[in-house]
């Protein structure tokens, strides 16, 4: 019997959770929020100081995506404050490029080494998207790699 009590009260609770609970949290418009102060110079310098030092510690430290990613942060907040520089992009950029290059060749020869072909064609592939987009691409080195594979 406590059964078909209890269903009454959950609809009840779902109804109030999935409609009507919403429906408060969005009561209270943007204007009635407090105003934020706009950015200054300083900040967005500060901004940009502080990504070039994560982008400097992920290329030393973390993966080629996590560079990839920071180093398009460094840019964006580097813009924003007028101090971005072209050249030092590219250097980053290539930088990342060519750890991402050796790191490949290596997962290769290690794959390659320990007879797991899987890996062997995933650092391949990565190894020839990665020189091909920093114009280092070597076609018989590939051919070379690509018949250890088989």
């Amino acid at each position: 019997m406590k059964a078909p009590q209890i269903f009454p009260a959950l609809l009840w609770a779902a109804v109030f959770f999935f409609f009507i609970g919403p429906l408060q949290a969005t009561d209270i418009s943007r204007e009635q929020t407090t105003p934020r102060p706009p950015i200054t110079e300083k900040q967005l310098k500060a901004a940009a100081n502080s990504s070039l030092w994560r982008l400097k510690h992920a290329i030393d430290k973390e993966g080629f995506y996590a560079a990839r990613v920071k180093l398009n942060i460094w840019r964006s907040n580097a813009l924003d404050a007028g101090v971005f520089d072209q050249a030092e992009f590219d250097a980053y950029k290539e930088k990342i490029y060519e750890k991402s290059i050796q790191n490949s060749l290596q997962c290769f020869e290690y794959a390659i080494q320990h007879e797991n072909i899987t890996d062997a064609k995933i650092c391949l592939h990565t190894w020839k998207a990665h020189s091909e987009e920093m114009g280092t691409f070597d076609a018989a080195l590939y051919e070379e790699m690509h018949k250890k594979i088989k």
